[in-house]
């Protein structure tokens, strides 16, 4: 099934990064001409890539699409009025919905956007008509929807991980279970033995079904954020590599120095302030804008050093891995001479399956660490 076939979600923008959504035929962004036929191929298909992200979000995303179009509507002759009266009906349909919602999943949401919209009633058609600054929020606006789609995927095989580990231990709780009811029929344990081993075999089921919920809920956010319907099942390939290079290549003072240029926000109020009509407001911009930079310096330093502390972890579950590896080498040759028992062997087995997941959790959480890194460089926070 192709993804950009069937019905998509339009939305009336009611600002920030809520909408009310309408089921129609979902329509690309850009033209046509925008992409070569092998990249509308690509974006069109039924797969789901991590180097998609930006581009998907881009051409289909709810928010982003809504955002284009009440740009291009900056300039017209709409005036306050007719905003105020849109949002307002904004407002009553999101109430409406939330009414004959089925469920609290889709109430609150919906309540939501009819607030949102009452508030976005109140701004005034100046600050909608400065269109390089709504450009800016615009492409801020994107930019933190692809690093949310990207820590959303992140999480997605994140939580894989934690349900592959998960299993894994049920299967030797399963058998610690078995062996205390054994031991108790021979004298060897209490009952109290075996009410613990149930006991933790129980709170696994409801680990491994926590997760699995979870697994869905990052599954639905992601597709739906990039285009697809929530029940649709795309194809989510897997992360790419970390890019150690990259690490190599970060340099603070450069990149703070980039950010700054980069940062949007501090561009809007650098231009909010040459547009103020006193030099009173001019200065509470100066002073919003010497805090931004300050606030910025802050926390690139902090992206910088979770950067180089999630390498510091990637690298200690690599020697983990290797330690359980070879730890489950010698209980297998010794299982197979018989001097350790089966639940000795699964124990090991178990171990070696969860420093196997923690590395991948590791890898993919110093993924996200330069990711979000990254973003700081770019502007978007």
């Amino acid at each position: 099934m192709k993804k950009k076939s069937g019905f998509r979600f339009l939305a009336l923008y009611i600002g920030g990064f809520l909408s009310l959504s309408l089921p129609i035929q979902a329509i690309a962004v850009t033209p046509e001409f925008g992409h070569t036929p092998e990249e509308w191929e690509r974006l069109r298909d039924n797969v789901l890539e991590y180097e998609e992200l930006a581009d998907l979000i881009h051409e289909y995303n709810v928010t982003v699409q809504n955002n284009k179009r009440t740009f291009r509507q900056m300039g017209t002759d709409v005036t306050y009025d007719e905003l105020l009266g849109d949002y307002i009906g904004a407002a009553g349909d999101a109430y409406d919905m939330a009414g004959n919602a089925m469920s609290d999943l889709q109430r609150i949401p919906l309540e939501m956007q009819g607030r949102q919209a009452i508030v976005q009633a109140s701004l005034t058609s100046a600050q909608a008509n400065d269109s390089e600054s709504q450009r800016w929020t615009n492409l801020n606006t994107e930019g933190l929807l692809v690093k949310e789609a990207q820590s959303t995927m992140n999480s997605y095989y994140q939580l894989q991980q934690q349900l592959t580990a998960a299993i894994k231990g049920r299967e030797l709780l399963e058998a610690l279970l078995a062996s205390a009811q054994t031991r108790l029929s021979l004298n060897m344990a209490v009952q109290s033995d075996v009410l613990t081993a149930r006991q933790n075999l129980e709170n696994a089921d409801a680990q491994i079904q926590a997760l699995q919920s979870q697994i869905e809920s990052a599954r639905q956010k992601l597709i739906v954020m990039t285009g697809w319907k929530q029940n649709d099942t795309p194809d989510i390939r897997p992360m790419p590599e970390v890019d150690f290079n990259r690490i190599a290549a970060m340099n603070l003072d450069r990149d703070l120095e980039t950010a700054l240029q980069n940062d949007y926000t501090l561009k809007i109020n650098s231009r909010k302030a040459a547009k103020a009509g006193s030099e009173d407001v001019r200065k509470v911009y100066a002073q919003t804008s010497a805090s931004d930079r300050e606030q910025i310096g802050s926390t690139l330093t902090s992206a910088f050093r979770s950067v180089h502390e999630a390498k510091t972890a990637y690298d200690e579950a690599v020697l983990n891995l290797e330690v359980a590896t070879k730890k489950l080498t010698t209980a297998s040759n010794q299982y197979g001479l018989g001097s350790i028992s089966l639940l000795e062997y699964r124990q090991a087995d178990s171990e070696q399956v969860s420093a196997q997941t923690d590395l991948e959790v590791k890898r993919l959480a110093l993924l996200q660490a330069i990711e979000s890194y990254d973003w700081l460089v770019k502007g978007v926070r």
